[in-house]
């Protein structure tokens, strides 16, 4: 396929390839996104990425379409880790903070938005650590979301580039925290990965993660 210099035409691509994608993964039943996220968590808890990491952010995810990752959220809480998970102020809509969560109860208590999906209360956010700032001692690792993938780890998100400008703001760790960078570990299904005639194409801004980590394997 040829490649795609134009910004317009990067961006028709990617709006293209996410109404293919996306049809794709309304017609994956339950169980099939359940077993396939239960094998993708257990490659990331054996990994070094997961295994070293003591603050960690993570999303979380929508009930359907992509890895579920309260078992993840819940897990590293029992053992102790920090989690931080997602907050974008209303106010603002190109800015994504990770807040860090009290406990696990504090995250099964989380009112679910339209899509389904656990979200902090805007009115308990400023009471909650920020991953960005001390007292926090940094994130450790970032859990990416993704809509796509492909085998060279590039990434389609859904379009509104929270999760590059996060990325690419925590470059300057060395200054901020006196550590480097935390790795990025994306998490996909195995119909998240592009097929015969699809392909991904990117922005100079778009932020490829370290890892790509799927039923069958990992990529870096």
């Amino acid at each position: 396929m040829a490649t795609l210099t134009s910004g317009t035409a990067v961006q028709q691509a990617k709006k293209q390839l996410r109404k293919h994608v996306q049809q794709r993964l309304k017609q994956l039943p339950p169980a099939t996104v359940l077993a396939e996220s239960q094998a993708v968590l257990d490659r990331l808890f054996a990994s070094p990425y997961y295994t070293a990491a003591q603050s960690i952010s993570c999303y979380v995810s929508t009930p359907s379409g992509e890895v579920q990752t309260d078992s993840l959220i819940l897990r590293a809480l029992d053992e102790g880790k920090r989690i931080y998970i997602p907050y974008c102020p209303i106010n603002d809509k190109t800015k994504m903070l990770m807040l860090r969560l009290r406990d696990k109860s504090h995250f099964e208590g989380l009112k679910e938005n339209r899509w389904g999906i656990r979200e902090l209360d805007p009115s308990e956010v400023d009471g909650l650590e920020d991953a960005a700032h001390p007292p926090s001692p940094g994130l450790d690792l970032i859990v990416v979301p993704g809509l796509a993938f492909d085998p060279y780890r590039r990434r389609l998100g859904h379009g509104r580039g929270y999760y590059d400008r996060y990325i690419t703001q925590c470059l300057d760790y060395p200054q901020r925290f006196s550590k480097k960078a935390p790795p990025t570990v994306a998490l996909a299904l195995k119909a998240q990965l592009v097929q015969d005639g699809e392909e991904i194409p990117t922005n100079e801004w778009d932020r490829l993660p370290d890892v790509l980590i799927t039923p069958d394997g990992l990529y870096k």
